[in-house]
């Protein structure tokens, strides 16, 4: 009987987003909102929100000379399209320990080059992808465009949710070493019995 509602909020500088009571009192009146959650549905307690980084391919990504590789939150790892970062965490904290055991103790500026060149290889790019993105579903012409090309075929359905929510890398196209046979077609962490995607139904 209970769900636990969240929506984000782009920040762009010097745009206000109005206040957060506001938009939640408008998120919540929504009609397909209200058909999921049900007339009575009711909040029992307080919105909280906080400021999510999604700005990687500007952060400081080492600092010490090489003796602290920042990863996660501390490097603002997260997806500037959907918020999420537990993906990106896990991705830059094994990148930033590969590239510690790869140089050594006695090598930290090499730990600092790796790790910054692995992140620059993969997830930057699909950092920028996703940034990109993000800029073109915030207009309801660039909404329009994904929902009708999501909808192209049976495939494109079944895998949308996959795209938005990085089941595999958004830029995969961009990174040749990510390249793999049937790359897009394995079954995913939301499959499902019966084909398709957890998501997607």
């Amino acid at each position: 009987g209970r769900a636990n509602v969240g929506y984000g909020v782009p920040r762009r500088p010097g745009v206000r987003s109005g206040p957060m009571g506001a938009l939640w009192e408008a998120v919540l009146a929504r009609p397909h909102i209200r058909a999921v959650l049900g007339e009575d549905a009711r909040p029992e307690a307080p919105v909280r929100a906080w400021p999510i980084p999604a700005t990687v391919d500007r952060a400081l990504l080492t600092g010490m000379g090489g003796r602290v590789l920042f990863a996660g939150d501390a490097a603002r790892a997260t997806d500037p399209m959907t918020g999420e970062g537990i993906g990106q965490a896990l991705e830059s904290g094994i990148a930033a320990a590969r590239s510690i055991l790869g140089a050594g103790p006695g090598d930290p500026e090499g730990a600092a080059r790796a790790y910054t060149a692995e992140l620059a290889a993969g997830l930057l790019r699909d950092n920028r992808l996703a940034a990109l993105l993000s800029r073109q579903l915030g207009s309801a012409r660039g909404a329009r465009a994904a929902v009708r090309a999501a909808g192209l075929s049976a495939w494109t359905r079944a895998n949308f949710a996959r795209w938005m929510w990085e089941d595999y890398p958004r830029a995969v196209l961009a990174t040749p070493y990510r390249w793999r046979r049937r790359m897009l077609h394995p079954p995913g962490a939301f499959a499902v019995p019966g084909g398709g995607t957890d998501r997607a139904r």
